[in-house]
């Protein structure tokens, strides 16, 4: 059988777990949240490999947090059983190899491989928060450590001030200004909501800018952008505008900004890409 690999994918509230079997793909998710304890999670992914008409050749996890290298979460702090957490542990339990991966890495992973023709491509993930991640070559940018690509932490001006991206362009950044919650403030945006709309639209220009700084940087020939921050009306139009603005026209042109292919579990496929590629599988799987 080709496809031997496990996907998993753990964030603040669930964990999706995932693999192809002859009959279909076979699918588990399960509630996690704050309280939830790091034996829980191990427990989990190994249930799930168990239940597999095959031991699985490795087992991908892609995770919220600062994951050092390829076996341990540094930090987590929308999970802290993951503080700590190794995946020489969950191998124990699952008997199989396991390699972790930064969740918005691995969401790089599963989208880059769309464009295996392509020299560069550069993600970036809005949600409450931003980060990014660099493909080149078919090859994930780590860091020394594996840290590279939280983009939230750019350092910007405000009033003169040094901020974060995070705390100007971020969808938390925008509910914190709006000071109401997601569902009231989209109603104010479908509805021409004028303070509404200038909120997200100045967070939109600030995103730009950094968007600008990531084509500066790398070059990319494809930039793909996503997360629910994008959704909301206005945001990407401003971004757009500023990215054109101040973008170095040359670099700007080679590049095709595009939506994520996967609208789904991108994660968890990302993170089977990982481990395909930990263990020197030249069969690309992420795309199916």
């Amino acid at each position: 059988m080709m496809n031997r690999y496990m996907g998993v994918e753990i964030d603040g509230d669930h964990m999706y777990l995932m693999a192809d079997t002859p009959s279909g793909l076979v699918e588990h998710a399960a509630a996690t949240g704050r309280e939830c304890a790091l034996d829980q999670l191990i427990r989990e992914v190994a249930d799930f490999a168990a239940k597999l008409p095959y031991r699985p050749s490795g087992i991908g996890i892609g995770m919220p947090g600062l994951v050092a290298g390829t076996g341990k979460v540094e930090l987590s702090h929308v999970l802290p059983a993951l503080n700590g957490a190794t995946a020489e542990a969950f191998a124990a339990e699952a008997q199989a190899p396991v390699a972790f991966i930064n969740d918005v890495k691995a969401a790089t992973m599963a989208e880059a491989s769309y464009y295996a023709d392509r020299d560069t491509v550069a993600v970036v993930q809005l949600d409450a928060f931003i980060a990014s991640g660099v493909v080149v070559k078919g090859e994930l940018l780590t860091g020394a450590k594996g840290w590279s690509g939280e983009l939230g932490y750019m350092i910007m001006t405000l009033d003169g001030k040094p901020v974060l991206l995070d705390t100007v362009a971020s969808g938390y950044a925008i509910l914190k200004e709006a000071a109401i919650a997601d569902d009231e403030l989209r109603e104010r945006l479908g509805a021409g909501d004028e303070g509404a709309l200038a909120i997200v639209r100045q967070a939109g220009a600030y995103l730009g800018y950094a968007l600008a700084n990531v084509i500066h940087l790398y070059n990319p020939d494809v930039m793909v952008v996503g997360g629910a921050t994008t959704t909301y009306p206005g945001y990407m139009e401003a971004a757009g505008t500023a990215l054109k603005e101040h973008a170095l026209p040359e670099l700007l042109a080679c590049c095709a900004i595009e939506q994520p292919k996967l609208k789904k579990h991108v994660i968890a496929y990302g993170a089977r890409e990982w481990i395909r590629k930990q263990l020197g599988d030249n069969a690309a799987e992420a795309n199916v």
